[in-house]
């Protein structure tokens, strides 16, 4: 089975209707993905928040990475493992996924995540995934990792700057926060900051923001409603999926 089939076929237990409450709300599904921008709509959300809390942990500090033992260290006492995904040049704003750089000598088991990449890319035909050196647009660093982080169940991902270029990794440990599914009030603040800053659908993000806070959803026409515990939200969108309202009733 492909890997990205892996990731959406559901299991027999879970291929049922959805269960929905007296209410209409339900535990929605995520959807299958045919292009890079439905993939970075996926795992926007929730990445986004992962690695502004990332940010928070590590502070100001200066980074350091070690290729033999596959981490990356900020104050000489917060060390990560990583995944190497890819890399961008500011002198051209070129990608370089890190399958595809074979001279930096980058050891094949922190390229794992890079190589899977590249294989929902030929699944799926999806030239970004697949193209080894290209320009992008502003930005495209972070898409790129918000995706592996998402992708893979990162704890956070890590664009290290490197003065000619950004190194772009994915970071594994339990001394990195997960997300506090409970605290609703960071849905409220951290997606308007997202949407600020990336160019993204906001219905769709939104949408699977919610999915991937195990909110139980109803969706309108215009609208976007979740419920966690006893906290709700509601989502406003004009016609053409821009945020217009965001509030929430937190408990």
């Amino acid at each position: 089975m492909s890997f990205f089939k892996k990731l959406f076929n559901k299991s027999p237990e879970t291929s049922n209707q959805p269960q929905i409450n007296k209410e209409g709300f339900e535990q929605t599904q995520k959807k299958d993905f045919q292009s890079f921008d439905e993939l970075f709509e996926l795992h926007a959300g929730l990445s986004f928040e992962k690695q502004l809390n990332f940010g928070e942990l590590i502070g100001p500090h200066p980074w350091q990475f070690d290729m033999n033992s596959g981490t990356i260290s900020f104050a000489d006492k917060l060390v990560f493992p990583v995944q190497v995904i890819g890399s961008l040049s500011f002198n051209d704003s070129s990608l370089m996924w890190g399958w595809a750089n074979t001279q930096s000598g980058i050891p094949e088991h922190l390229l794992q995540q890079s190589n899977q990449l590249k294989s929902v890319g030929e699944e799926k035909n999806i030239e970004e995934l697949t193209n080894a050196h290209y320009h992008v647009p502003e930005g495209f660093e972070h898409r790129m990792g918000m995706i592996a982080c998402g992708l893979f169940n990162a704890k956070s991902y890590y664009c290290a700057n490197y003065g000619q270029g950004t190194l772009v990794v994915t970071l594994e440990a339990d001394s990195i926060p997960s997300i506090n599914k409970s605290d609703v009030q960071n849905v409220l603040t951290k997606f308007p900051q997202l949407i600020q800053n990336m160019d993204v659908n906001h219905r769709n993000a939104f949408l699977n923001y919610l999915i991937d806070r195990d909110f139980q959803i109803k969706t309108g026409v215009n609208s976007v409603e979740g419920i966690y515990q006893n906290s709700s939200i509601i989502a406003e969108f004009d016609d053409i999926g821009r945020l217009t309202g965001l509030k929430g009733n937190l408990a």
